[in-house]
């Protein structure tokens, strides 16, 4: 078994770490280990300030925009990312951003950044500091000085404060807060973290005199020893101790935060009846539904408690915030299950879910009462234990195995990723140029695996990079983040730099679990270059044309907070492809939210993006917020971004105004936990005193209301929710009006099933074989259904299911009986001649003839579908096996190395039973298989894959009729058909999703090849080619796809999908046609005889007319 562990690194040079190992009880002896660091984190980043500007043209904020020039120090931007505080030099709470905010012009050997910040034009501090560096090295300092000197000491009043318990560990803390220039924000420090709240709390009032409501997690936060501190718009404070009153005028009341409040009892000493719903649990490939019990003496103390429940093995860790940012290791996370008393059996009971493949033997778990009292299962005795089984144990994501870097005509790596026992479920992988920072965002699935080259445990999937040869900057292309999750949510991933997304939680990085750990010694394989591929051009920087923004102000308390921004950009020496800009709006204390990208038009030169954002509740209110955007990276390396100053300096939107902010709106933001035996729901919001009625929608349609108790503005309990596996939309109004109506809120409920059983022990341990590829669920198709109780039955999220011989996703087509073709000694080809078969019709000489051959072996791209070469097999040695088995062989020869083709016919005049690849299959009666083998193929790149091209044709002698085609998914057996129709009858073709590579069963794939290789088509006659796509492949392959004949009830007509009909095909029969021809006359002669007696008397040349109309009908008829 192997460990891997992760060390913090103090600083440069010798470290000293002991690792210890027990050696008894009581006992344990230490290993040393002495490991020499070198950083690597960049210091002394001094850049030049080359420009500062203040604009104060708005009433409401001032405009503070910086520049910086980071051209002559040598310094290359390397994706590190810029950290930026602003405060009053005591403390200043830390921005961090990214590639490409602030990055004004140039590349990444020579840069400028220009950022704009809010201000508010006044406060009562003569300036506030601002600091910008990269990583942890140093940087410049800024001091910007307020427009405006306000010389008022006026702070926050703390009015009122309350606490009131909700459910689990949470409490709403409500106060009321009056200040002359309003509230800003206010915070506190909790364990070496600052909690900082804003103004998207308030719940009634405004930010001058108003009530605001926050949600407090007790376990997670709680604690009575901090202070915390309320900030008003002139940059005063108050700030107010635990334990100290806060009014002159109410002694009585103190600023504490909550905490769960337990009685003088020795938990420990009083839990009892410790069990398990299951114990001896296996966990092999499966997690495991489970309930824990469990009493106390002096049980009046405990019933309402709220008691939390977690299990403490790697693999739940792995999934909990247990690693603080300080890389302290807290036993207590935020993912709990909570008990639930039971009245009737006077104990409690909580659900959990156990891993699946996590580490065997005793499972550890905990519960929790509050922050500072908890019961670990290693201090109870042994009869209170949870004990799990498993034959294979995995706590580690998915790794990469090989690397195959492809710097040639096709740039990017072919990676061969494995996971050996969970197997592989799906990444992520970004990539940055080292020039021009462009950016490429890749999804790997189990879908994007090279077809054949593996499973779920070990397959190969390509990353390309799009590029222009000769139209490119030089450069090296390097991967620089990446995750990759298995099956039961191991993860395992690898940063050169933080990305956003780590940057807004913990900053320590556990690097053991890397998915390249095993080229940690060659980092230099994530990188490709195009130093060879691109010439230098010397460009331009990219422009901005146009920018517009859907609106101007913003009610930042309503459903509607969406803003649109539609811009354009210009360089005359082209836009890089799939790069996508992104507009950043800042706040007034520096917070930032984005808003990514989407190309809408392009052309060489020109491209125009949209994106399209939901504003935060109370973002910025009531100064408004300022526009940026940047990231336009043209062809020659160069980028360009637009800071608000810039916006504003080209005549566009710069600047929202959040001015509004309704209160009284409801808006549900979150809820508590359910699971799918429905109960009691907590949601959370704001504006709930407005509403009296709450809309439950059920995924199957129904809607119903539940009674519900709304405690506060921000907080509701609806009760007796439904029991449901699937999601529930809810929403809230208001009986009397209408009118008043929140937004809806998905909640998915956590499903238990409790179904576990013991696995069957197997004598022998066996590989676990390839999954069978499954096709996508069907909907059960005909009139009756699926052809009525005698052809098949419906089977749910299947389709219809038919009982031989009656095939199609309807069951509406027979395989016709029909004697053995005779073999054709000249090549795999079989012909079926079907002379009147079809009883309907009425034509002594109607025959369909049927053609299924093997005419090629071809080699194409996998990346692009390019084909690469065609290898047509003209000569074919046969063999005739017995009576109804056939075989034949050929050779082609490609790169001076012989591959064998080996086809196999083999006739089933009954239904069969017969089993390929570990998949059993049906045969029906007068099916025809092909099984066809390959021996080694040298490919022209590893790249390439392989196709082995069958041709299939139907084609009648009747004229005046109808042709179709099909090809999709079968129902039962998780294959490919195709099928070719001529009037009623049509070859049936199915190609199975799985073949034998290299002795191993693998997924394949079938792909239709008409547009390609340019089938022939008319009324009678139906050709098409199918590709059977095998990958990458050492010695041999085997594929077995077969056919039949069938008769269809309905012939295919004009309104068929994908029907040719001749010019007078139609869908109608011959006599059908016949009845309305001779209809159509008669009642033509009929109209003329009634018109002609009108005139009978007046015209002797109506009568004439009348006459000669009998005497020609007499001959017809």
């Amino acid at each position: 078994m192997t460990y891997i562990s992760y060390l913090s690194v103090v600083n440069d040079g010798l470290q000293n770490y002991s690792l210890y190992e027990q050696i008894n009880n009581t006992a344990y002896q230490g290993i040393p280990i002495f490991i020499n660091y070198t950083s690597q984190i960049d210091q002394g980043l001094i850049s030049s300030i080359i420009n500062t500007t203040v604009d104060n043209s708005t009433s409401s904020m001032s405009l503070y925009s910086f520049e910086l020039s980071y051209s002559d120090i040598g310094f290359k931007y390397d994706s590190q990312y810029l950290k930026y505080s602003y405060g009053d030099g005591i403390f200043g709470d830390n921005k961090y951003q990214v590639f490409p905010f602030g990055f004004s012009s140039g590349n990444n050997l020579n840069y400028k950044i220009k950022m704009s910040l809010p201000t508010r034009g006044f406060s009562n501090k003569n300036y506030f500091y601002l600091h910008m560096t990269f990583l942890s090295g140093n940087g410049p300092e800024l001091r910007v000085t307020p427009s405006s000197f306000v010389n008022d000491t006026t702070k926050p009043i703390l009015k009122s404060y309350e606490t009131i318990y909700l459910n689990n560990f949470n409490y709403l803390i409500r106060f009321m807060i009056s200040d002359t220039y309003g509230l800003n924000y206010f915070q506190t420090i909790i364990d070496n973290n600052v909690l900082e709240f804003h103004v998207d709390s308030l719940i009634s009032g405004d930010i001058k005199n108003g009530v605001f409501e926050i949600l407090y997690d007790a376990v997670k936060y709680g604690s009575t020893k901090n202070s915390i501190s309320f900030y008003n718009h002139l940059d005063s404070s108050s700030v107010y101790s635990p334990n100290r009153d806060y009014s002159i005028l109410s002694h009585t009341i103190q600023v504490i935060f909550p905490s769960i409040q337990l009685k003088s009892v020795d938990h420990l000493k009083d839990i009892k009846d410790i069990s398990f719903m299951f114990n001896d649990v296996d966990i092999t490939d499966q997690i495991v539904d489970n309930i824990i019990y469990f009493s106390f003496n002096n049980i009046d103390n405990y019933k309402n408690l709220p008691i939390g429940f977690t299990l403490t093995d790697p693999r739940t860790l792995q999934d909990s915030d247990f690693i603080n940012e300080y890389n302290q290791v807290s036993i207590l996370n935020s993912v709990y299950s909570f008990a639930i008393w039971d009245e009737i059996n006077s104990r409690f009971y909580i659900k959990f879910k156990i891993p699946a493949n996590t580490s065997p033997g005793v499972l550890d778990w905990m519960l929790i009462f509050n922050k500072e009292n908890y019961i670990l299962n290693t201090q109870l005795s042994d009869e209170y234990q949870l004990r799990i089984d498993n034959t294979k144990f995995d706590s580690y994501g998915p790794i990469v195995t090989s690397i195959v870097k492809y710097p040639d005509t096709t740039l990017g790596w072919l990676f061969t990723i494995e996971d050996e026992i969970n197997g592989f479920k799906d990444g992520y992988v970004t990539i940055r140029g080292s020039i021009d920072s462009s950016l490429y965002n890749y999804t790997l699935e189990l879908s994007d695996m090279v077809v054949g080259s593996g499973d779920k445990w070990k397959g190969n999937y390509i990353i390309s990079i799009p590029y222009i040869l000769n139209d490119c900057v030089p450069q090296n292309y390097e991967i620089y983040y990446a995750v990759f999750i298995d099956t039961f949510g191991n993860v395992n991933k690898y940063y050169k730099r933080l990305t956003n997304i780590e940057l807004d939680g913990q900053i320590s990085l556990d690097s053991s679990a890397n998915p390249f750990i095993n080229y940690l010694n060659d980092m230099s394989i994530l990188q490709v270059s195009t130093l060879n591929m691109c010439n230098q051009i010397d460009s331009p920087l990219p422009e901005l044309k146009r920018f517009w923004v859907s609106r101007s102000s913003i009610d930042v308390g309503s459903l509607d907070r969406l803003i649109v921004f539609d811009f354009d950009a210009q360089d005359l020496d082209g836009l890089k492809d799939d790069q996508y800009p992104i507009v950043y709006i800042t706040d007034m204390n520096s917070r930032i939210h984005e808003c990514i990208s989407t190309i809408v038009t392009k052309n060489r030169t020109d491209i125009e993006y949209t994106c399209t954002m939901e504003v935060p509740i109370g973002f910025s209110h009531p100064y408004g917020f300022l526009i940026s955007v940047y990231g336009f990276i043209n062809r020659g390396g160069s980028y360009r971004g637009y800071s608000a100053s810039d916006l504003k300096d080209s005549g566009f939107t710069w600047f929202v105004e959040t001015k509004e902010f309704s209160v009284t709106q409801p808006i549900i933001t979150d809820s508590s936990a359910i699971d799918n035996d429905g109960g009691d729901l907590w949601l959370y919001g704001r504006g709930f005193k407005s509403t009296n009625k709450v809309v439950i929608l059920s995924s199957n349609g129904e809607s119903y209301s539940s009674a519900m108790t709304v405690p506060s503005d921000s907080v509701i309990l609806i009760k007796n929710i439904k029991p449901t596996n699937d999601s529930i939309n809810v929403h809230l109004t208001n009986i009397q009006q209408p009118t008043i109506l929140s937004n809806t809120f998905t909640i998915f409920p956590k499903v238990y099933y409790f179904n576990y059983s013991a696995p069957t022990p197997t004598p022998t341990s066996t590989i676990s074989p390839t999954p069978t590829p499954t096709n996508k669920p069907q909907i059960c198709l005909g009139n009756p259904v699926c052809g009525g109780s005698e052809k098949g039955y419906c089977k749910e999220n299947v389709g219809c299911i038919c009982f031989s011989p009656y095939v199609g996703l309807d069951c509406s087509s027979k395989v016709i009986i029909i004697p053995q073709p005779k073999p054709n000694e000249d090549k795999p080809t079989t012909i079926i001649d079907n002379k009147n078969n079809n009883s309907s019709n009425v034509n002594n000489n109607y025959q369909v003839t049927s053609n299924i051959s093997i005419i090629a072996i071809r080699e194409v791209n996998s990346i692009n579908g390019e084909q690469v070469k065609i290898h047509y097999i003209d000569k074919w040695y046969y063999n005739s096996i017995s009576s109804t088995i056939s075989n034949y062989q050929s050779t082609i020869i490609n790169n001076n190395i012989t591959t064998t083709i080996n086809v196999t016919l083999e006739w089933f005049e009954k239904k069969s039973n017969i089993t390929f690849a570990n998949q059993e299959l049906i045969m029906n009666p007068s099916t025809i298989k092909y099984t066809v083998e390959l021996s080694s193929y040298k490919f022209s790149n590893k790249l390439n894959n392989l196709q082995v091209i069958i041709e299939a044709q139907i084609q009648s002698n009747e004229k005046d009729i109808c042709s179709g085609k099909e090809f999709g998914d079968t129902t039962l057996d998780n294959s490919n058909y195709i099928k070719l129709q001529v009037s009623s009858n049509s070859i049936y073709g199915r190609f199975l999703k799985r073949g034998i590579v290299d002795g191993e069963t693998v997924t394949i794939a079938n792909e239709l090849l008409d547009s390609k290789l340019n089938s022939i088509s008319n009324e009678n006659n139906v050709q098409s080619y199918i590709g059977i796509v095998v990958g990458q492949y050492e010695t041999s392959v085997i594929i077995d796809p077969d056919f039949s004949l069938l008769l269809d009830n309905q012939a295919v007509n004009s309104n068929s999908p994908n029907s040719i009909c001749s010019s007078s095909g139609s869908s109608l029969t011959k006599s059908q046609l016949a009845g309305i021809i001779v209809g159509s006359i008669v009642f033509f002669i009929v109209l003329v005889i009634i018109v002609g007696i009108i005139l009978f008397s007046k015209s002797i040349h109506i009568r004439i007319i009348i006459y000669k109309i009998f005497k020609k009908s007499k001959k017809t008829y």
